[in-house]
């Protein structure tokens, strides 16, 4: 569903996948190839700060993003996990964000990074690129390397490839 507020509304490419029960309201870009699914909100009717996510980038079931007192960017190719909550946050190309983790507000996850499931990012912490950072709050554990780093460059690319076949039709709603 999208919402238009004050005269924003979501801008979404047309080879972007938003599942019928997502919600984006007011100043939300979402880019070619992304997708957003089952139960998402994405909110920016705060402050004026947008919600952007790039291409290639999957926000998945059950996440929670608003734009808050900052924007929250999403780079090309992230994959965000199941019922993660993110706001006023800069999350660099290729990252994962962990299911559960919560990302708040003035922090950046570099570029590859992993957020570990249940892990908090807490305000005003930065994250460097191709690290695994982990608990609450957040630190970094390790640098992510070899074949963890090879998975985590693919991470997309299924999502993608699940986009691509909603997009086509490939399923039907049968109740409601």
């Amino acid at each position: 569903m999208l919402i238009e507020y004050k005269g924003k509304r979501p801008t979404v490419s047309p080879t972007a996948f938003i599942a019928p029960t997502a919600v984006l309201i007011g100043d939300v870009t979402v880019g070619d190839d992304a997708s957003i699914w089952w139960g998402a909100v994405l909110r920016a009717d705060l402050g004026g700060f947008p919600i952007v996510i790039g291409a290639r980038t999957s926000i998945q079931d059950n996440c929670v993003i608003h734009s808050g007192e900052m924007a929250t960017l999403v780079g090309d190719d992230c994959t965000v996990g199941h019922g993660a909550i993110m706001e006023g946050c800069d999350i660099k190309r290729g990252a994962i964000i962990g299911m559960n983790a919560t990302i708040l507000e003035n922090t950046e996850i570099g570029e590859g990074s992993l957020i570990a499931a249940g892990a908090v990012v807490v305000p005003h912490t930065k994250i460097p690129a191709h690290v695994l950072a982990a608990g609450t709050p957040a630190k970094v554990k390790k640098e992510i390397e070899g074949e963890a780093r090879k998975w985590i460059e693919m991470g997309a690319t299924t999502y993608v490839g699940l986009c691509k076949s909603y997009l086509g039709g490939d399923y039907k709603i049968i109740d409601g």
